[in-house]
């Protein structure tokens, strides 16, 4: 069995690595891959285990970014602070955790990721 949040939907609360300041709430919008760019939204808060370079064009759209993976030296770090946006992460699980959470507000300062609202 691995270590990370259950998928309990609101009040949930999962915690990270704070990797870029602010507060931000939005809807979660999911990210496995490539594939799933055209579904972020203005204003959607980015989950995803990992990013790279061809993730930037969704850290200027997005509220603020959630990752399974990385520290703050990280791609997701820096550039979440270069665009000005929350970032929490090394979040276990945070995807599965969070697949069927609505909405969430990222605490970047705080490293905490708190579901607001259910499906």
């Amino acid at each position: 069995m691995t270590a990370g949040p259950e998928r309990t939907g609101v009040g949930q609360v999962l915690v990270g690595v704070p990797a870029s300041p602010g507060v931000a709430t939005g809807r979660v919008q999911v990210v496995r891959g490539p594939g799933d760019f055209a579904a972020v939204r203005p204003g959607d808060v980015l989950v995803c285990r990992e990013t790279d370079p061809a993730w930037t064009p969704l850290f200027t759209i997005a509220a603020a970014v959630v990752t399974e993976t990385g520290g703050v030296l990280s791609h997701a770090a820096i550039v979440a602070r270069e665009v000005g946006i929350p970032a929490v992460l090394a979040v276990p699980g945070a995807a599965e955790a969070l697949i069927r959470v609505a909405a969430v507000t990222v605490d970047g300062d705080a490293g905490r990721v708190d579901a607001t609202s259910g499906p």
